[in-house]
């Protein structure tokens, strides 16, 4: 077994420490550390500490904005009628108006087919322990069945403050949401698609722009007795960024599921990160997170670096 001495996490550089998870632990069987395949092109072990950790919180992150924007929405139409302001459940308040293609729909608080919505919160909560949205949007519902809605929805600068930071929205997209329940069980499935869309994270006290396109992200939410009990999240986009390293343009597939507690921290489930030169893999098991990284994307593993989702998710951002 071959080993990588690595400085005390005290001791290294800020930007290390914004890339993937404090301790570094050389490849314990899973890969060499014979790095003949690495170029001048290839990723760093910042770069890949930074690509893994922002893969593993800036999507899931996003995603839940989107679908805690929809939520409010609902619980807003359902609270009050249009052009008045309305005391949101869980604190704030907010606005919106409405068109639609039959009239008598419309006073019915619901979202109906057709119906054209546009909305302003201001610091409104759907609940006490809800996301906090600020900001407008618009939302057209495109369908609607007893169990499932799809809409449109166009977002400019709309803040959505989650538990681990805010997530700014900008963008149009599709999102389809499905609920079923089962005895005390709700489960919540949306489903997010858009060809490009952008956020600006603010997490760990660290504010970045992220560009996303061609989304295809599919997000689960499991409740129990009135309580997040998991959530998960599976599919694809291409993220892009600046950092202090330098920029990036990565394309991301869950292998399968991914799982996360009710914070949306990631407990369990793998990815796949494409960059022009290399390919990463991260492997997610209860506590701890295995970054491998393959230089020239030659199905070898090269390089293996081994973190605690806390490191990691502290570096996110």
């Amino acid at each position: 077994m071959s080993r990588i001495s690595v400085p005390a996490v005290a001791n290294l550089p800020r930007a290390l420490c914004a890339l993937s998870l404090s301790v570094l632990l050389a490849a314990c069987g899973g890969g060499s550390n014979n790095d003949s395949n690495q170029s001048s092109s290839s990723v760093s072990a910042d770069a890949a500490k930074n690509a893994s950790a922002n893969t593993a919180t800036i999507p899931n992150d996003s995603a839940t904005a989107l679908s805690a924007t929809i939520e409010t929405a609902e619980a807003v139409v359902a609270a009050g009628s249009a052009s008045v302001s309305i005391a949101c459940a869980g604190g704030g308040t907010a606005v919106y108006q409405v068109t639609g293609p039959d009239a008598s729909l419309l006073l019915n608080h619901q979202l109906d087919p057709g119906e054209n919505y546009s909305l302003t919160f201001n610091n409104c909560q759907n609940a006490s322990d809800s996301a906090t949205v600020n900001g407008s949007m618009t939302l057209l519902v495109a369908s609607k069945t007893s169990d499932s809605i799809t809409v449109d929805t166009a977002t400019n600068n709309v803040v959505v403050t989650l538990p681990h930071g805010t997530v700014t929205l900008n963008g149009s997209s599709t999102i389809s949401r499905t609920i079923t329940t089962s005895g005390n069980t709700t489960t919540t499935t949306t489903h997010w698609v858009t060809p490009n869309f952008s956020v600006v994270s603010n997490r760990n006290g660290r504010t970045s722009s992220f560009s996303f396109t061609n989304v295809d992200i599919t997000r689960t939410v499991v409740v129990t007795n009135g309580v997040v009990t998991s959530t998960s999240i599976d599919g694809t986009s291409t993220l892009s960024w600046v950092w202090p390293g330098g920029s990036f343009s990565i394309t991301f597939t869950t292998q399968g599921t991914v799982t996360c507690d009710g914070s949306g921290t990631p407990t369990q489930g793998v990815w796949t990160i494409t960059l022009p030169h290399d390919r990463i893999v991260i492997t997610v098991v209860p506590g701890t997170v295995m970054v491998q990284v393959d230089y020239g994307n030659d199905g070898t593993i090269d390089r293996v670096y081994t973190f605690t989702v806390t490191d990691l998710m502290g570096s996110a951002g």
